[in-house]
């Protein structure tokens, strides 16, 4: 005799059956939409190395939306990063330095990006590694500058044990004229507090 099976068990059957064809069709639009979106642009690329870590850096996209991606790993192995780091940043790359501020023997690493226009004003991003992962360094030192004779224009390097700052000293509320032959420079220390990195005068 012919055994027949449960009601809902053919129903869940047939849910089912509905249920994975409608995901490979969602998948299939999927994948199609991605290859019909075109791809960011590599818009900036560096691959270094500090002590035994081995560092790869990209940006993606243009000044409305750039992506910066930090790959961390090994210099015995550098087609692997042990630690990725993605962040949003704004302007453009003018250099990227990977130093020892602190003199704790792991690297920093610091990125120098500057503002379209004229003014071009300096950002800096900052990441210290901490055991296997990345900390964000807290810059609100440097983003907050409020001298009178600040008008952007920065540059940024390290000198030592300390981050430089230097930009074109205006005079007054002048908008065009420079004070003659007159270089601002500010220095940046790294201050480690807990599990906290901080850029402080």
């Amino acid at each position: 005799m012919k055994s027949l099976q449960p009601w809902w068990l053919m129903v869940l059957l047939m849910i089912l059956a509905a249920a994975c064809g409608g995901g490979n069709k969602k998948k299939n639009q999927e994948n199609k939409m991605q290859h019909a979106m075109p791809e960011k642009k590599i818009t900036f690329s560096m691959d270094t190395t500090f002590h035994e870590y081995h560092f790869s850096i990209f940006t993606r996209g243009d000044a409305t939306m750039r992506n910066l991606y930090v790959g961390i790993g090994s210099v015995k192995d550098t087609t692997r990063a042990d630690t990725v780091v993605e962040k949003d940043i704004k302007g453009t790359i003018a250099n990227v330095t990977v130093a020892d501020l602190d003199n704790d023997g792991k690297p920093e690493v610091y990125v120098f990006t500057t503002s379209s226009g004229t003014d071009q004003y300096g950002k800096v991003y900052g990441l210290a590694i901490l055991g296997r992962r990345a900390v964000e360094i807290n810059t609100d030192a440097i983003d907050s500058l409020a001298e009178k004779d600040y008008r952007g224009r920065d540059s940024f390097y390290v000198s030592g044990k300390e981050l430089v700052r230097t930009f074109p000293a205006f005079r007054g509320d002048e908008e065009v004229e420079l004070k003659s032959d007159s270089i601002r420079m500010v220095r940046y220390k790294l201050i480690k507090s807990g599990n906290t990195y901080v850029l402080k005068e």
